[in-house]
């Protein structure tokens, strides 16, 4: 019941967003926009959010790779990918969940290992982006919006950091002589903080843990690219610089942390829609470009996850099954 609930709110609270974003749009003029799309650019678009996709395994096999080497880049990256596919169509963000047991079943790494790989990943992506967004607003001349809240995001980076550095020393803190004489009193706390020190040891390595803080950097960059590559298509190249487009991969994210429908449809139109008109972008243009935008990148996400997904002999059934039929056994 209680997963029935979330996701029913979820889909309520994104068709409330979508009602917002959309409240004021001329449709006919929303047509209009979309016949003047110049397609030339969806190629590069695809490519850099397949290289971007590339990244993100490569970072991911990183996380991985201490704990079972054979792990390589495009197992990561096909898997990586299939979950981001299966949170597209799924509700509860259960491709993380999905990928995290296709991960632990193939390379034999326990789960909650894998669990803590996907954890690692997530706060990695908010301490990266929240530096990137500092930047490009500083050098990209960008005011207001998020950075009136610049309290609260140092505040948020804080404890992330802090979160952060907790996971990369939990071998350290189990092995310490304080606590070591109770984690010998309760052996399987000590063996589950084992696993998820293990989810942590790429940063053990400078090279590694650089390499990991590089790629995310390179994966958020590329996708900054992708948004400057679609104002060229909207003609919007003078307004939506490479600045811009951190800024608005950073609203992306933001809008994305809010608990909605697969896909976070009507979030990410209703945030990113309010950040370019504040640049002097008009509402119409705004909301086109920003669902187009939206739904080019899910299109190629899922379509590409989704035919990895089924090559590995998976099904939506299947994940969907061995869901219920865990919530079913609690």
């Amino acid at each position: 019941m209680k997963a029935k609930l979330s996701i029913v709110a979820g889909f309520l609270v994104s068709g409330l967003l979508l009602y917002l974003a959309l409240r004021n749009i001329d449709f006919s003029n929303l047509a209009a926009i979309y016949s003047r799309v110049d397609p030339v650019y969806l190629l590069p678009f695809a490519l850099v959010g397949v290289l971007e996709l590339v990244v993100r395994g490569a970072r991911w096999r990183l996380l991985l790779k201490p704990s079972n080497p054979a792990v390589g880049v495009l197992d990561a990256f096909r898997l990586e990918t299939a979950g981001l596919a299966l949170n597209n169509i799924l509700p509860m963000r259960l491709g993380e969940l999905a990928r995290a047991t296709f991960v632990s079943r193939l390379f034999k790494i326990p789960l909650l290992t894998v669990l803590a790989t996907i954890l690692v990943e997530r706060l990695v992506d908010v301490i990266v982006l929240m530096v990137m967004f500092v930047a490009a607003a500083r050098l990209g001349g960008i005011t207001g919006g998020f950075l009136e809240y610049d309290g609260l995001l140092w505040a948020l980076f804080g404890g992330v950091a802090a979160a952060m550095a907790a996971l990369i020393f939990a071998d350290e803190l189990v092995s310490h002589a304080w606590f070591s004489g109770f984690f010998s009193r309760f052996p399987r706390l000590r063996s589950l903080f084992e696993r998820v020190a293990m989810g942590v040891k790429g940063f053990h390595s400078f090279k590694s843990g650089a390499l990991i803080l590089l790629f995310a950097a390179l994966q958020w960059l590329l996708d900054a690219v992708n948004f400057v590559l679609l104002g060229f298509a909207f003609g919007l190249s003078g307004v939506i610089d490479i600045y811009k487009g951190v800024a608005l991969i950073f609203a992306g994210a933001a809008a994305a942390s809010v608990p909605g429908m697969p896909g976070y449809f009507g979030n990410f139109e209703l945030v990113l829609t309010r950040v370019l008109v504040s640049w002097g972008i008009a509402g119409d243009t705004a909301f086109a470009y920003a669902s187009y935008s939206h739904v080019a990148g899910y299109l190629l996400v899922t379509l590409l996850g989704i035919f990895f997904f089924y090559q590995m002999g998976q099904s939506l059934g299947k994940v969907w099954g061995e869901f219920t039929a865990r919530r079913e056994a609690k």
